[in-house]
């Protein structure tokens, strides 16, 4: 990630200026993410939630119709589109008439992003922003206020099934540069106070600093734990190989961004004595899975629609995962290969909730690097967040000195490229191991489909073993 000049100062600051520096800031993020367009939403999720089947296919449809219509009339690049097919609005009118379309791929996304956002939506309401790197390029993307309002509306909706509302105090684990890398010591975490939240560093959940990280975690009593499940289940696997356990474990355990796997979700059960409720979003605001309270995966119909796709390369049960965005008019993105794959599921959930089920989603997989000085470090896409010439890249560890980069790179790649990835993955992995590279044509997905962002043989999870040989024996 590109350091701006404000960061540079914002890193080299006492951690407690840090703090207030988080909490300042989060003022204004809760008020992006909490107005007007939220409260409606939320008023609405609440309700539509029970409608029938028939009434939420009834809702996409019309909303649908206005999204069509608008990206027709507004967004350049699906004017092309369907003046090339032949197509007017009118040809679109229902759910079932999507195929009529392409499936649209990142790579046209990257390549067309100016001309793929609308030429009527009010330049002083388009908020910038971009995905993770989670296949070693970010995204760029454009939405609005009102759309980041109804998304939160969505997860928080997800939340509220569990008890948890929007002023629980929470611990987030996670990968952003709040807790810089430039120092490696305690705290490494951030008190943002508007929000109720402190913010743990992953990439400091060192082999040294656990046992610092389970003394701070004994003296808070918070209802939430909330973050990535590779790092969550970092946190599992120590207090469960060491017999630890937390003195104020939290009611819930929220996770999402990269699929929870069934151990980890076993693991963090276990470790911490509580109940784990997962949910599966995209930053691209165009689709979103959540779990209810019977732990049933729930297409949220209201907020985008959700194509699960045979492809002949998958076993019958696994499909492709193609949305359509119903709340984002700034950039709408139509038949949208987001590259994860879902394991269907029929019935219907005896939660009440008629929207369709998901059995899994299987895309978004992270693995751990481990380094010579203790680290484990998963969940690396914010490595690879600036590196618009690079398709994909995969981290390949078979040894604790060192690591591979298997890069597929663009043909705008060049020297200065390679010098930029290579500056910022060393400050990730830090001098002490040795990294290579590796340039490839493409990059090899596993025999179900699922891309690997990192492969690592040294990173031995006895944990792991064990809790599935249990789950395999109570079969």
């Amino acid at each position: 990630m590109a350091e701006t000049l404000g960061y540079k100062i914002y890193k080299n600051l006492p951690w407690w200026f840090q703090n207030v520096i988080c909490s300042s800031k989060a003022i204004f993020v809760l008020r992006e993410r909490y107005g007007k367009e939220y409260k409606k939403a939320t008023e609405f999720l609440e309700a539509s939630q029970w409608w029938s089947y028939n009434e939420l296919v009834e809702y996409q449809n019309e909303k649908l119709c206005e999204v069509i219509k608008h990206a027709y009339e507004t967004v350049p690049y699906y004017r092309e589109l369907f003046e090339k097919l032949k197509l007017k609005p009118f040809d679109i009118k229902t759910v079932d008439d999507l195929p009529k379309l392409p499936i649209l791929n990142k790579e046209t996304v990257r390549a067309r992003f100016t001309d793929m956002i609308s030429t009527a939506w009010p330049k002083n309401n388009i908020i910038m922003g971009q995905t993770g790197g989670t296949t070693g390029t970010a995204l760029r993307l454009a939405s609005s206020k009102e759309t980041i309002q109804w998304q939160w509306a969505i997860w928080q909706r997800h939340q509220r099934r569990f008890g948890i509302n929007e002023k629980d105090s929470k611990i987030t684990f996670g990968a952003r540069g709040i807790v810089p890398l430039n120092n490696m010591n305690p705290p490494f975490w951030r008190r943002i106070v508007p929000m109720n939240r402190t913010y743990v560093s992953i990439h400091h959940m060192t082999t040294e600093n656990m046992p610092i990280l389970i003394e701070y975690l004994n003296r808070r009593n918070v209802k939430v734990y909330n973050g990535y499940p590779s790092g969550l289940y970092l946190l599992a696997n120590y207090l469960l190989e060491n017999n630890i356990s937390i003195k104020h474990p939290p009611k819930h355990v929220v996770s999402g961004t990269e699929s929870l796997l069934p151990y980890q979700r076993l693991a963090i059960e276990k470790a911490l004595s509580t109940e784990v409720c997962d949910q599966y979003g995209a930053s691209e605001y165009c689709g979103n899975i959540s779990e209810c309270e019977k732990h049933s995966y729930h297409v949220d119909m209201e907020f985008g629609i959700v194509e699960l796709i045979h492809n002949d390369m998958l076993p019958p049960e696994q499909r492709r995962i193609i949305l359509t965005g119903l709340h984002n008019p700034v950039m709408p993105l139509i038949r949208y290969d987001i590259g994860d794959i879902a394991t269907i599921k029929s019935g219907t959930c005896s939660c009440g909730r008629q929207s369709p089920l998901v059995a899994a989603i299987d895309g978004r997989i992270e693995g751990y690097i481990l380094t010579p000085d203790g680290r484990r470090l998963g969940r690396l896409d914010v490595l690879f967040k600036d590196t618009e010439n690079i398709r994909e890249i995969q981290l390949i560890q078979k040894q604790i000195e060192s690591v591979t980069l298997k890069i597929a790179k663009r043909p705008e790649y060049t020297s200065e490229d390679e010098a930029a990835l290579l500056k910022n993955v060393r400050k990730y992995l830090g001098d002490i191991i040795t990294i290579n590279v590796e340039y490839v044509d493409m990059i090899p997905r596993e025999s179900n489909g699922k891309f690997r962002q990192v492969v690592s043989s040294v990173f031995k999870d006895k944990i792991r073993t064990s809790l599935e040989k249990t789950a395999n024996e109570r079969k």
